[in-house]
């Protein structure tokens, strides 16, 4: 059974590599990620192991999924308030880039993202760091956000790229044009296991 269980982990962990690849290129967190996937476990739990076309039970739910049944719960409660999509927390860089377009220090007098000077005490990228990533250091968010094409450097001053978000929906529209084939091989897979669980049950 561990020989067999390290193959369909290698299957899994394959998909999953360049799924990570691309949550890390859009800025999702693993936090978030795990969040989108419990509620999934969840939702495919409750709705296609119920008996007699009734929903699965928050025991049985529990016992396929490893969830605890008061997460469980929760996870089902936020379901059913149509909050499937929703993640306590977004990722720091994401908490990062919201600070910077709605917080006064760091906006110009029209409420844009200003310019930052690196270091400073207040309305500085080190300040912005401090307050909304953390504990990761200044370098490190810095080098995230220029992986992503988030910043530039312009003189002595970290600022916005003006072309960051329209380069991140180019690269979102290629990649869901992927992923939507991607999810209707899988949704066949799926299915073709279910149906086969089924006859052999």
């Amino acid at each position: 059974m561990k020989n067999k269980n390290n193959r369909n982990y290698l299957t899994f962990y394959k998909i999953l590599r360049p799924m990570a690849r691309i949550f890390l290129r859009f800025g999702v967190s693993y936090r978030e990620y795990c969040e989108l996937s419990k509620t999934a476990f969840v939702a495919v739990a409750a709705e296609d192991f119920g008996v007699h076309g009734r929903p699965t039970n928050a025991s049985r739910i529990a016992a396929m999924t490893g969830l605890t049944r008061k997460e469980v719960g929760r996870i089902r409660n936020k379901i059913e308030r149509g909050e499937e999509l929703t993640t306590d927390r977004s990722s720091p860089i994401n908490e990062v880039l919201a600070a910077w377009h709605s917080v006064d220090d760091f906006r110009d007098e029209r409420g844009r993202p200003k310019p930052l000077p690196v270091s400073g005490k207040r309305g500085s990228f080190d300040a912005l760091i401090r307050q909304f990533a953390g504990d990761i250091p200044e370098g490190a968010m810095r080098k995230e956000l220029q992986r992503i094409n988030a910043i530039e450097m312009s003189g002595d001053l970290i600022r916005l790229h003006p072309q960051w978000r329209a380069l991140l929906v180019a690269d979102w529209q290629l990649a869901a044009d992927w992923l939507a084939e991607l999810q209707g091989q899988l949704e066949l897979a799926a299915r073709s296991v279910s149906r086969r669980q089924v006859r052999g049950s």
